[in-house]
């Protein structure tokens, strides 16, 4: 559903936006510090668990947005 409230930038795809917003799961220190402070002392292996699958789920992101955007520029210069 198209709201009309703004318009993408000249050559700009919504694949674009769409692959930069997966990209945009790489920051996690944020979510490393709350881990933290969510878990405190109360049980160090959670907040091993917790920073382990922060991890993975950044670079997952980070190779899903390369090569999502590695496809849209393949296309784009095809």
């Amino acid at each position: 559903m198209k709201c009309r409230i703004a318009t993408l930038p000249q050559n700009t795809t919504l694949a674009d936006i769409a692959a930069v917003g997966v990209l945009c799961g790489i920051g996690f220190t944020m979510s490393i510090f709350i881990t933290s402070l969510a878990y405190g002392d109360a049980n160090p292996q959670l907040i091993t668990l917790a920073k382990l699958g922060i991890l993975l789920g950044s670079i997952l992101s980070a190779v899903a947005g390369y090569l999502i955007l590695g496809r849209c520029l393949a296309r784009r210069a095809a």
